[in-house]
């Protein structure tokens, strides 16, 4: 049976990876075409940097760290070499290697256990799987003594939840008052200005240290960025170079990422009015439900219930029919329902609302026949 639901899924993952269009997500550019448009964005005066110097990522750095109202910010490879620094620099300074994130952060969730392995820090668990934390836990989890307590703008594993602001700003106090660092892990950090009403160096404000990415929703190639007072980032240079992430030439992403905040950034508070018109849509249909049901910021999962192989199978042949998806691939795949991940991005622009529902009411129908 296993096998049989594996061929229908490998199925199902080459129709999608053919579609033309899809509603949630943006057909990936080849590497020529990507390689080509950094190529225009640059001027031929323009140099490359040599080990994070040079005009081009010293401007970059200087930018985002005022879009974010911090003193410094430095240019990373990745997030899993920023988070874990950043948590690092904090136990240090607090002589205490204790720090505090939620069960699904990707710290637990996807990096081994590096933070402890590598860097000597002790995990303490934060409210509860399934549940935004609330102040009430960010204070049982004191009962270490704390160097840094990580959160995350939105969940991305529950659904792209959100805090209230009133609710992070009390967060914010109390941990400021217990001498206790806040750390922002903002990797979708770019859908908060648009669901909080609130510009990004407000929601920074209230963090110690931001960590942001590039890649996710800009479209960029890789990289991230930490962001913080200058005394932090200057010791964060040094993590950088112990760590082997001082790499002679980053240009090719940083030029991504600057395309990204130019061209992408400003239209994330209309990807927040696409993702809620989508979920009421999708809402509609038996046997389809979001998590959660009103999305707080431009991504949320699907549930989607019935027999996985049939669903799977109608839905590849109605996607090679149609060279449409409505769906991505599934996130994971249980007895009685398929859970997928949606983040809508610029591919809805490509028809009006009223085409996309129909190719909805459409693809429910293949679906659900008989």
């Amino acid at each position: 049976m296993q096998s049989n639901l594996n061929a229908v899924l490998a199925d199902y993952v080459k129709a999608y990876q053919q579609s033309q269009q899809r509603i949630h997500a943006d057909k990936p550019l080849s590497p020529k075409q990507t390689l080509a448009a950094l190529a225009e964005n640059l001027s031929d005066e323009e140099a490359s940097d040599q080990y994070g110097n040079g005009p081009l990522m010293t401007n970059f750095e200087t930018q985002v760290a005022q879009l974010l109202g911090k003193e410094a910010a430095l240019f990373l490879t990745s997030g899993t070499l920023a988070q874990p620094m950043a948590l690092k620099i904090w136990a240090e300074q607090a002589r205490t290697p204790y720090v505090a994130m939620h069960a699904t952060s990707h710290l637990q969730l996807h990096e081994f256990n590096g933070y402890q392995i590598v860097h000597g820090l002790k995990g303490v668990t934060l409210g509860q799987a399934h549940h935004v934390p609330q102040l009430a836990d960010l204070k049982k989890a004191a009962t270490d003594p704390l160097a840094a307590i990580l959160l995350e703008l939105p969940m991305r594993e529950i659904g792209g939840q959100l805090p209230p602001w009133d609710e992070l700003v009390a967060q914010s106090q109390w941990a400021k008052k217990q001498g206790i660092k806040l750390h922002l892990d903002g990797a979708r950090l770019w859908q908060c200005p648009a669901a909080y009403g609130k510009p990004l160096s407000d929601i920074a404000g209230l963090f110690d240290s931001v960590y942001v990415s590039f890649y996710k929703d800009l479209g960029g190639i890789s990289g991230a960025v930490l962001a913080g007072d200058k005394q932090f980032i200057d010791t964060a240079k040094i993590w950088q170079r112990r760590l082997g992430g001082n790499l002679y030439a980053l240009y090719p992403y940083v030029v991504a990422a600057r395309m990204g905040l130019e061209n992408t950034l400003p239209k994330m508070p209309a990807r927040l009015d696409q993702t809620l018109w989508l979920a009421e849509q999708l809402n509609q249909f038996e046997g389809c439900t979001t998590w959660p049901c009103i999305p707080h910021t431009n991504m949320f999962r699907v549930r989607l219930y019935g027999n996985p192989e049939v669903l799977l199978a109608r839905a590849t042949e109605w996607m090679r029919q149609t060279g449409d998806a409505i769906l991505p691939n599934p996130w994971s795949i249980h007895d009685d329902h398929i859970l997928y991940e949606i983040t809508v991005a610029k591919e809805m622009d490509s028809h009006e609302r009223l085409v996309w529902q129909t190719k909805i009411e459409s693809f429910f129908a293949a679906i659900h026949k008989g």
